[in-house]
């Protein structure tokens, strides 16, 4: 079984990539997911020797790119990747760990801020830059690239994608905010995507989408004037429930796509969704079961806190994704999800009885060292 830490290419520069992978084996782990595409964001660091907040560029590759395989989205690599290469300074210093390309995928305000036509639309035509759209074939190729480009560079044996689809209204982007409390059926509509894509992939379907635009901007007019008004269930009501189904044929072909663009000899994971509990991945455009089949692994959030409400996600994730799948977990083993060894023991063991064939950690940054002694103690 595959255990592994979730590390960021800037830990691995300021800590020495030797010195990290020590600890990690140490542990017992003998796999790293390390950050290759990822977001802006603001990070306490524990135990950083230089500093103990971090803000990371936003919408930038860890690696140097190949311009040639993109289209009009162009990654950018961040400045760091001209001192500190971290996928060939891991396959030179810890070439037994086996190395998955963490690549947070449609989640890229920068980018979506240069394009916005290819950005999610709401309703009432706003543009959510922080979102590009699956719907959008430009979207399609750059994310297909990026997987292959990263699948190219030294060391990777794996891509796992975080955000392979659609995002909620809420992201934690910078600054959210609102004085309205939006219910999940308010943050779920207004978060879903009317751009002209997905409009043209919902007349292929036989889907009247400007009709349930229109429907949606009237329900949610009210909504926003008086907190009584009814709004349409975006999973029962039958023209939402087709709708919803359209997002999900639409990520998990994207999700087919690029396994079918990648070598045979590069595994490809899915992180299907950063909601919790995972029954509202729905809300991102994911079936886990579809998604399952598309893919080679799920790796799996279990971010509930404490062991019961951990074990009953991990659970629910086993039904849905169905009996063959092939599951991964990803576990927090620090505040405010487990106490203690004793507790993330009961998690591993929750994965264990779900068949998982990976557990890993998240993440090595973020968390106190003495995480790896339960970590160890556990595994």
């Amino acid at each position: 079984m595959l255990r592994g830490m979730f590390v960021y290419p800037w830990d691995l520069q300021d800590e020495g990539t030797t010195d990290v992978a020590a600890r990690l084996t140490g542990a017992g782990l003998n796999a790293v997911s390390l950050a290759t595409a990822y977001h802006a964001g603001k990070f306490l660091r524990p135990h950083a020797p230089n500093g103990r907040v971090i803000f990371p560029e936003d919408g930038t590759v860890y690696f140097r790119p190949d311009p040639s395989r993109y289209g009009r989205l162009q990654p950018k690599a961040a400045r760091m990747v001209a001192d500190h290469d971290a996928l060939a300074q891991l396959a030179r210093q810890a070439p037994d760990l086996h190395v998955t390309a963490w690549t947070v995928g449609l989640h890229n305000s920068r980018l979506g801020a240069l394009h916005p036509d290819l950005a999610c639309q709401t309703p009432f035509g706003d543009v959510l830059v922080n979102a590009l759209c699956p719907s959008q074939p430009e979207v399609r190729r750059y994310l297909t690239a990026l997987c292959l480009d990263t699948a190219a560079q030294p060391g990777v044996r794996e891509v796992a994608i975080e955000t392979p689809g659609f995002q909620t209204y809420r992201h934690g982007h910078h600054h959210e905010f609102e004085l309205i409390d939006l219910p999940p059926a308010a943050e779920t509509l207004l978060g879903t995507c009317f751009c002209p894509a997905c409009l043209a992939r919902a007349r292929d379907a036989g889907i009247d989408g400007q009709a349930l635009a229109a429907q949606l901007r009237q329900a949610l007019d009210a909504f926003l004037a008086d907190d009584a008004a009814p709004l349409p269930d975006p999973q029962a009501d039958g023209d939402w429930a087709a709708w919803q189904a359209l997002r999900a044929d639409t990520v998990t072909s994207l999700i087919a796509e690029i396994r079918a663009a990648l070598s045979r000899a590069i595994g490809l994971s899915v992180i299907p969704s950063v909601q919790t509990p995972n029954s509202l991945a729905w809300r991102e455009g994911s079936d886990l079961s579809a998604l399952a089949g598309a893919a080679d692994r799920l790796d799996v959030t279990a971010y509930q806190r404490g062991p019961a409400a951990i074990g009953t996600d991990i659970a629910e994730v086993r039904a849905m994704a169905g009996p063959t799948a092939r599951l991964g977990f990803i576990l927090r083993p620090t505040w405010p999800h487990v106490t203690g060894a004793a507790e993330l023991a009961a998690c591993v063991d929750a994965a264990r009885a779900a068949g998982a064939d990976r557990i890993s950690f998240y993440n090595y940054g973020h968390m106190r060292l003495r995480s790896l002694d339960w970590i160890a103690a556990v595994l």
